[in-house]
């Protein structure tokens, strides 16, 4: 059985915030320091060096285009990460982009989170695990809604690069 919302309430969109002007490339760096637990679905630590375009995905869900969604925290959880690919790729990013993670489980500790905890294991591709947070909360904004992901993203932007590849062979022509 499927759920629906109203067009307006699925309205959901990647933000993106541009960061200062450079032709830097983004490092990004993603570890589990010594002493720290080793997780393998996620990374205790992540460091952005550089600047690019942000992307903030608020409140993710396993919600269909038609407004609504399927019954279950396995289902729901499948369409949330295969909505936010979608997203990301709207915005120019790839899951290998994504710096952060933050999961909210409807009655968390009465539920088997174990199909949500997968689909994040295989989102992410090796060496690219996100920082992470799970929530337990009592309930989402549509009743129904199981699970939803608030996720970061950087993105090296390539008109600041190509603009300075420009002005380097520009000076270049001029020395």
């Amino acid at each position: 059985m499927n759920r629906t919302l109203t067009k307006s309430a699925t309205a959901l969109a990647a933000v993106l915030v541009p960061v200062a002007a450079s032709a830097n490339d983004i490092e990004i760096k993603r570890w589990n320091p010594e002493g720290l637990s080793q997780p393998d679905g996620y990374s205790q630590l992540v460091t952005v060096k550089g600047e690019g375009k942000w992307v903030l995905l608020g409140g993710k869900a396993g919600i269909n285009p038609d407004g609504s969604f399927p019954e279950g925290l396995a289902a729901q959880s499948k369409l949330t990460w295969e909505n936010i690919r979608i997203a990301l790729e709207a915005a120019g990013a790839t899951p290998e982009d994504v710096v952060e993670i933050q999961i909210y489980i409807v009655d968390l500790p009465n539920v088997d989170p174990s199909p949500a905890y997968q689909d994040v294991r295989d989102f992410f591709p090796a060496g690219h695990k996100p920082v992470s947070m799970v929530i337990g909360i009592d309930a989402l904004a549509y009743p129904g809604l199981l699970i939803e992901v608030k996720v970061r993203a950087i993105v090296a932007d390539l008109d600041l690069r190509q603009a300075a590849e420009r002005g380097r062979a520009a000076t270049a022509q001029r020395v």
